[in-house]
């Protein structure tokens, strides 16, 4: 084996896990090497629904949750459950790993609810989301944080809520934690509208730089004009009102609000 690595025929990756040659691997290949330097562990957490690709979140290096304790391995994080169910556990194209409700409840600690509701709206639609399976990992996981979480999340979801679907989305709804709690992308009057009240009729739109484009703007002015035909408030934000001027880009909704409006609650 040292005379192959010594020849360049085999590329160390992990103590004890080595490659044919010093190529950038797969995501599947990097997964499986994380997986086997470890030894009796599951791919986890953002890379598991990275390999699925159920999530808009990446992480640097991979994640694998183990059952034992067990020695730091540079480049890998682990992650100890001395009680890892083994109906939380899967294979895909080889690889072990965390099922799709237990990657919820893993991200369900360290992510907003609007996040983890766009997971589960790209879970439904690639169909590898279960509510049922879910709810019964989540009874069974009773203590965790992320569970009143993730229960929240799958009723936004099941309500029309397809969660945040970028940074841009998360800092407008971390501004707006004291409005009234909204739906996130969801579809009414055949469009999908960013940020939604249906009882005050007024909708939120926060527009990145793609917007700036002449042909999306004529087709933002369409949809502006069709939700005012039917009623609605709409209200534009940019990027840069967003992430400049936060404060202002919150009085700018609330001076557009319809009604009056109840703060941490519902509209009025």
């Amino acid at each position: 084996m040292s005379k192959r690595v010594a020849r360049g025929a085999l590329h160390r990756r992990y103590p004890g896990v080595y490659s044919f040659g010093p190529g950038e691997l797969s995501p599947e290949a990097e997964a499986m090497a994380a997986v086997l330097a470890v030894g009796d562990g599951v791919l986890c957490n953002r890379p598991a629904a990275t390999l699925l690709r159920i999530s808009r979140f990446r992480s640097s290096v991979p994640h694998v949750l183990v059952t034992r304790r067990h020695r730091p391995v540079e480049g890998i994080v682990i992650h100890h459950c001395r009680d890892l169910d083994p109906r939380d556990v899967t294979v895909h194209r080889g690889i072990p790993m965390t099922t799709v409700p237990r990657i919820l409840l893993d991200l369900g600690e360290d992510h907003t609810v609007w996040q983890v509701t766009n997971v589960i709206h790209e879970a439904a639609f690639r169909k590898c989301f279960d509510v049922a399976a879910t709810r019964r990992m989540l009874a069974r996981s009773t203590g965790r944080r992320g569970v009143a979480l993730v229960e929240r999340a799958i009723a936004l979801h099941l309500a029309g809520s397809a969660g945040t679907k970028s940074a841009l989305e998360d800092a407008f709804i971390a501004l707006a934690t004291d409005l009234p709690e909204p739906l996130v992308n969801t579809i009414h009057e055949g469009e999908e509208l960013d940020f939604l009240w249906p009882d005050c009729r007024l909708n939120v739109e926060v527009d990145g730089p793609g917007h700036r484009r002449p042909a999306v703007r004529r087709d933002d002015a369409r949809r502006d004009h069709k939700l005012k035909a039917a009623g609605y408030t709409v209200v534009r934000l940019t990027d840069i009102e967003v992430q400049r001027a936060p404060e202002a880009a919150l009085q700018k909704v609330l001076r557009n609000w319809p009604t009056s409006i109840v703060l941490r609650g519902s509209c009025a």
